[in-house]
């Protein structure tokens, strides 16, 4: 299966939205937003950020030929500490290690565009799958609460900054 990865761009800004909406319908225990108050939101809050162009805060996209399947943003919490956010691979395109993928492209823009030092998410317990996966991509558990809807779990990734000695 030939899956790319990019960010999304404002003509993308539709099919994000029927992705996200989803998401959240299919998988209310996975999100803190809900689906029938987000349908409601004329444009949702990372549509118009998709529409203007933010790099602080991007959605990476996953297509399969021009259809979206898969989600993943990264938005700025402060100068060192960036954050994984509405995280989605559609069911039938699960377990082909797409998140996985999308994941690294997120690790990677935090690094080198964002140049923070750590990067962040939230899971719910229940979610195993989505918790097996970002462990395979490198992320830990951390006792961290702070910003978490009650019930979550945070999950961290370090990255390594190279030093370069003269």
């Amino acid at each position: 299966m030939d899956i790319k990865y990019r960010t999304l761009k404002p003509e993308d800004s539709l099919q994000y939205r029927h992705v996200r909406l989803e998401s959240l319908k299919l998988h209310p225990e996975c999100f803190g937003a809900k689906y029938l108050e987000q349908i409601n939101i004329q444009t949702l809050y990372f549509e118009r950020l998709i529409q203007d162009g933010y790099e602080s805060n991007i959605m990476l996209g996953a297509f399969h030929g021009n259809k979206l399947v898969g989600l993943c943003g990264v938005t700025e919490v402060s100068s060192d500490v960036a954050e994984i956010i509405q995280m989605y691979v559609e069911s039938g395109y699960r377990g082909k290690s797409i998140g996985v993928h999308l994941l690294s492209l997120a690790k990677q823009y935090a690094s080198t565009e964002l140049n923070v030092t750590t990067l962040k998410l939230a899971v719910y317990p229940e979610n195993q799958s989505a918790i097996r996966s970002y462990e395979k991509s490198g992320f830990k558990m951390t006792a961290s609460t702070a910003d978490l809807t009650e019930g979550e779990l945070c999950m961290v990734f370090e990255i390594e900054v190279l030093s370069v000695s003269f």
